[in-house]
């Protein structure tokens, strides 16, 4: 009967703290009186948890039957101590773990059960880690657009599709016909990329910053196959709490006809979050298609259809060796209608896309998402020689300047994500 009122004590604190990431419900059970709390990070919690801080809050001694309940980032988690006990009960419902630890006094509990999660407890921390991707609506591995994972799955498509679908055909085809008696050598691009995406999920806002840096190599006989490195930086904030990664992406494009190439890639990212108690490491690999057509009067329709495979890495950070074990298959596929506008800026166009993201295999708490955008800017590319034209070698660069706006959609999720594009 306690067991359940506890729980439902939960679900009220996490309604009258939705906002928070962590929450802290303490009660003494023999004098009934309690206190909630709620924190942006996971170090200013467990403070709280400290006897001492809990005397500050409530009264209590050491022989009193304290109940805690601890939502972690949507995950309860719930600590007892009975009356004139020093074992402490360690119980997370969901995953139908229940431990108990017996120090000296309620301090050495404590210890015990930190000790225990460094030595013993490996398989537990992947399965909390596994479970958080499909319960929290913040987590940084996977289960949300903010996620590791999700832009990873992201960087992936915009890297194939929707940042190389610029379409510009008439000033491409004019370059490209090699003056008489000259060479031709395609220079290498550098890509910078940069948004800012706002989400709201479950009260929860997430404000992310992602700096994708590219450098593409370019094969001289012909411009379309090439070469990607990718180094993609992502800052995130969730309510206060911040998380940072980094990955390295390496993708191979190929045209297959003039108006369908596919791009494979592999790639390595992890995150780190101290605020919200997270290492993780990310492996991929991924396949995209981009298939264009000419529906008249100047305007292209690209076709993106990519299907990929994400999986997190075994860990070891010095105390733990984990794995969560989160895997899946997404498809990631895309319409973008290019509609040139040289009537009003030579070279420019306008892109409409509409994206539709959806994974398969470990369950996430966001699932599947749509996007709906627009972006404008130019891509031209322009020729320059060396020595005699009739001699020469004539070198074709590219500049692409393009900004856009993206609307997110989910059952759970909305927001919005704003582009900025150059390369040169």
């Amino acid at each position: 009967m306690l067991k359940h009122a506890l729980i439902s004590t939960t679900l009220l604190v996490c309604i009258a703290y939705s906002s928070d990431i962590f929450t802290l419900n303490v009660v003494n059970q023999n004098t009934q009186e309690s206190f909630t709390a709620g924190f942006s990070n996971v170090e200013d919690s467990l403070n709280q948890l400290d006897f001492n801080a809990i005397k500050q809050q409530i009264n209590y001694n050491d022989t009193d039957a304290l109940n805690v309940l601890f939502d972690f980032r949507g995950l309860p988690v719930e600590l007892f101590f009975t009356s004139n006990s020093t074992t402490l009960k360690f119980d997370i419902p969901e995953l139908d773990i229940h431990k108990e630890f017996t120090g000296s006094d309620r301090d050495d509990s404590i210890d015990k059960l930190q000790d225990w999660f460094k030595t013993d407890g490996g398989e537990t921390v992947e399965r909390i880690m596994k479970k958080l991707a499909e319960d929290s609506p913040v987590d940084p591995i996977a289960g949300n657009p903010h996620s590791l994972m999700a832009t990873t799955v992201a960087s992936d498509f915009a890297l194939a599709f929707t940042d190389s679908e610029s379409k510009i055909e008439s000033v491409a085809s004019s370059i490209s016909t090699s003056a008489s008696g000259s060479k031709s050598k395609n220079t290498n691009d550098v890509m910078i990329t940069a948004s800012y995406s706002s989400t709201q999920t479950d009260g929860k806002t997430s404000n992310s910053y992602t700096l994708p840096l590219s450098y593409a190599i370019n094969f001289e006989r012909d411009r379309d196959e090439r070469i990607i490195f990718q180094i993609p930086i992502t800052y995130t904030e969730v309510e206060g709490a911040k998380s940072l990664s980094l990955g390295l992406r390496i993708a191979y494009q190929k045209p297959i006809t003039p108006h369908w190439s596919l791009t494979p890639s592999i790639g390595y990212s992890a995150t780190g979050s101290a605020d919200l108690e997270t290492l993780a490491q990310l492996a991929s690999t991924s396949l995209t298609s981009a298939y264009d057509i000419d529906i008249g009067k100047d305007l292209t329709l690209s076709i993106g259809n990519m299907i990929g495979y994400y999986t997190t890495v075994k860990l070891y950070d010095g105390e733990y060796a984990y794995d969560p074990g989160i895997n899946n298959t997404v498809y990631r596929n895309g319409l973008l209608l290019n509609i040139p506008t040289d009537s009003l800026i030579r070279a420019t166009s306008l892109e409409l896309f509409v994206v539709d993201t959806r994974y398969t295999g470990s369950k996430l708490y966001i699932d599947a998402y749509q996007e709906y955008g627009f972006a404008y800017g130019f891509d031209k590319l322009s020729e320059s020689f060396l020595g005699d034209k009739l001699k020469s070698i004539k070198s074709i660069s590219r500049k692409s300047f393009k900004v856009g706006v993206t609307y997110l959609h989910a059952d759970k999720l909305h927001g919005f994500k704003a582009n900025f594009g150059y390369i040169f």
